[in-house]
């Protein structure tokens, strides 16, 4: 998995955290026809142990090597983000946001987050 493979490489240099939101396509809501497909079923967490329950199976099936934290049950980073349902942040030694990937599956870019990660680092982009 790429994130893996950038985790590696800068771990030394960045802290990197996955953050577990609500899920974006749950049974007992909006479900999506590739969830059915990939057998990622999972009704919305009611209690911060479903969501870790559920992030735990994430973190596995995708086999994550960065650590993962919870948001709360009430959706706070989730809200104050806008990450649903999954987005790629970059944020600088003050907490400052200076990079996002656009909203969404089709947003998701790694090779330009990537590349934001070593030019605020000081590392050559190739």
């Amino acid at each position: 998995m790429r994130l893996n493979e950038i985790y590696e490489e800068l771990k030394d240099r960045v802290q990197f955290y996955c953050v577990y939101i609500q899920e974006a396509h749950p049974t007992d809501g909006r479900q999506a026809a590739q969830n059915l497909i990939d057998d990622v079923l999972f009704a919305q967490p009611q209690s911060i142990e479903e969501r870790e329950e559920v992030a735990h199976v994430c973190v596995l099936r995708l086999d994550l090597k960065m650590p993962m934290l919870l948001d709360d049950i009430s959706n706070k980073v989730d809200d104050l983000y806008a990450a649903l349902p999954d987005r790629l942040y970059l944020l600088d030694e003050n907490g400052i946001v200076v990079f996002r990937t656009v909203v969404g599956s089709h947003g998701f870019d790694v090779d330009a987050w990537h590349a934001r990660i070593k030019r605020l680092v000081g590392v050559s982009v190739d």
